[in-house]
Formats: structure tokens, sequence, C-alpha cells
């Protein structure tokens, strides 16, 4: 049987496992029906030859030519899963001269988990290596978590698991959870796994409109799932999520990750914070712009703008000493330059130039460039 890991995220553990790529005799193609998990919970491991018969199936995947051949899976740790399993009962009469061995009732609870790989005739192959995952308290979610955004960046902020005692303690053990706390009541008491807390983001996003009505109507938008913002857990308090604005409501959850990646615990999320990002932000004032007379003419220049949602530009021209420019442009310049040819010969002209980008129905137009002045010849 292949690699098998689990870790816990809040109420439920992830089960990943690889399944089996051969069979025993390493013949071809493999005779693999079914995968079998079990989890059992105590205060140590039931032996792998008898793990099945004290732990519980908590799935069965069944196999084909077209399974992946990886598998993930979530258990819910129910309340009657938090509590001791069943006990092994010996297959062989003890001597009067044997000690019961017993598990020492002060070790923490944990939950243990096993695949097993079935034949396609039933016969079950060797299983997965025993897993282990102690049923600590979890860190509490982070607090007051603040959303904010720039015309192409989401940055959140948020207060420190378990306030600010989280805070100073982080680098130790923390108190366990609260009694008060929602989730569900804790198997055994004890400490989160050691600091420090970092933290993983979630973030969920609008399904865009239907752009066809009859598309619409047929297929409404799917709803929104939280998936994973942060590549991987945040050290610290703030986090920035590269997001265009456009128009979409998106809504972020933090949670506290506390412990090593192998047995990394994971925390309730925080209540979600959301935000509709609607772009008002205006591209930069064009810069570079540069006047050229020509008989009967005068032509202008600039460097380009990099906003990605640019539409172009808009050309403001007055006579030298107005204070206020007028728009000679009716349509949107694409390029980056443009060729004033109503001018008048010894006249001193006042120009500047705007950026525009395509939102809809109000684009957002920048600052007017610095002013350039020429004579036209």
């Amino acid at each position: 049987m292949g690699q098998l890991a689990a870790h816990r995220v809040g109420d439920d553990v992830v089960i990943n496992f690889a399944l089996p790529t051969q069979n025993i005799d390493q013949s071809a193609p493999i005779s693999l029906a079914r995968v079998d998990v079990y989890a059992y919970t105590g205060r140590s491991a039931p032996p792998a030859v008898r793990f099945p018969e004290v732990a519980d199936r908590v799935a069965m995947i069944e196999t084909t030519a077209e399974t992946p051949p990886a598998a993930t899976l979530r258990e819910t740790l129910t309340p009657d899963k938090l509590v001791e399993g069943r006990q092994l009962t010996s297959t062989v009469p003890p001597r009067a001269s044997d000690t019961p061995v017993r598990d020492d009732v002060r070790a923490p609870l944990k939950r243990y988990y096993m695949a097993v790989p079935y034949n396609v005739r039933g016969r079950s192959g060797p299983p997965s290596a025993v897993v282990e995952l102690p049923l600590t308290p979890l860190p509490d979610a982070p607090a007051n978590v603040r959303v904010a955004y720039d015309a192409d960046t989401v940055t959140l902020r948020w207060d420190p698991s378990g306030g600010i005692l989280g805070f100073l303690l982080d680098g130790g053990a923390l108190p366990s959870a609260s009694p008060v706390d929602d989730g569900p009541p804790i198997a055994a008491g004890g400490t989160l796994p050691a600091g420090p807390t970092r933290y993983n983001v979630y973030r969920e996003i609008e399904a865009p409109p239907k752009t066809d009505a009859a598309d619409a109507v047929k297929a409404p938008a799917p709803a929104a799932m939280a998936v994973l913002a942060s590549a991987a857990p945040v050290d610290g308090l703030t986090f920035n999520d590269p997001q265009e604005s456009d128009g979409r409501r998106r809504c972020y959850s933090v949670s506290a990750v506390r412990g090593a990646a192998g047995k990394a615990v994971e925390g309730h999320a925080s209540e979600a914070t959301c935000v509709v990002m609607v772009d008002i932000f205006p591209p930069a004032a064009p810069t570079g712009v540069s006047p050229i007379a020509v008989e009967g003419a005068i032509s202008l220049v600039w460097e380009a703008n990099s906003e990605r949602d640019l539409e172009g530009y808009h050309v403001f021209r007055g006579e030298e000493g107005s204070e206020t420019l007028t728009r000679i442009t009716n349509e949107v310049v694409k390029e980056t330059r443009y060729t004033d040819q109503s001018v008048k010969s010894g006249v001193r002209y006042v120009y500047a130039v705007t950026a525009v980008d395509n939102q809809s129905p109000q684009p957002n137009v920048s600052e007017q460039s610095e002013r350039v002045e020429v004579t036209a010849r």
C-alpha cells in the first residue's frame, strides 16, 4: 500500500494516500478492486494485523483503470470519534504469571489511520503504515479580519490567534482550548503543538455573470468554493492577494496552524470578511509628453502607460495663459502619439494628456500630464 498522511483542519481530518502501483509479485496489470481506510481512537495503536478488528472503516474507495494514482478524503470528527475505541480481546488465554499491560490513562488520545488494499477476489494486500494524529486542542480562530484593496491587490490583516495572550506565548505551548469553544469536545487535555502559530488564508470568489441570457437560464452560475489563497501558511498577520478589480464579490477567512508540517493542526476558520472589488482607481497620469511643431500641425508623443485595463488617451489643448484646457479628441487615442492639425501659425499652444481605462459604464480617468507648450508654425 502507498504512503498515507493525515492532518486536522478544524472538525475534519484530511487523509491523503497513494494507491499501490504493482502486485506483490510485481506482475501487471495490478489486481486492485478497492481500498478501505480504517480509523481508531486510543492511547496506542492496535497491531496492524488486527487493526480492522477494533477500528471503524471510514471510507471504501472502489478503483478502476481510470482511478487517479492518489486519493484525498475527509473524515469529520464527530463527538463519538473523540472517545477511546474498542479494546482488543486476546486470542491466547492468559497465564497466571502474566501481568496485564494497560495504556497510560494519562496519555492523550490519538486518532490512528490505516489503509488496506483488496484485490478483485477480496483478498487483502499489505496495509499502509499506521499514521497517528494527536487529538490536541485546536488553535483559536483569528479575530477581526480586515480587508482592503487597490487596483490589483487585496490586503488582509488580522489579530493573532488567542488574542494578545496567544501573541505573547506564541513561542511555546499555549493553554488548552476554552471550555466554551464551539467546536467538538476535546478527547483529552493537553496543549497545542509547539509554535510558532502560522495562518492559512482561504478565498471564495463569486462566479462571473453569464454573458448570454440563454446560457444563464440553462445553467446557473456555480456556487463559490473556498480555496487556499496562500500557497503555504503565512508567518505574519498580513497577506497580499493579487486580484483584478472586476466587480465580483470576494470573501476571505483565516485559520491558525500549529505544529510542524507532518503534525500540523489547523483550527476553525475565522468568520468570512467580504469585499466587492469595484475598480475606482484611475490610471497614472501619462509622462514624457513631447510636442513637435511642423508646418500647419503640432505632433505630440508620450510614454505608454502600463495598466492592464488601459483603454487609451485623451489630448487637451489651450492657448498660452489658459488656466483650463479643452479636450480636442472625441475618441480615445489608442497609440502614444497624436497630431493636432487645427492650429494657427504663430499661436503658442499648451497641451496635456490623460489616460483612460476600460471600466464600464464610466471609465476612470487619470490626472492630466504635465503641461507642455509649443508655438505653431
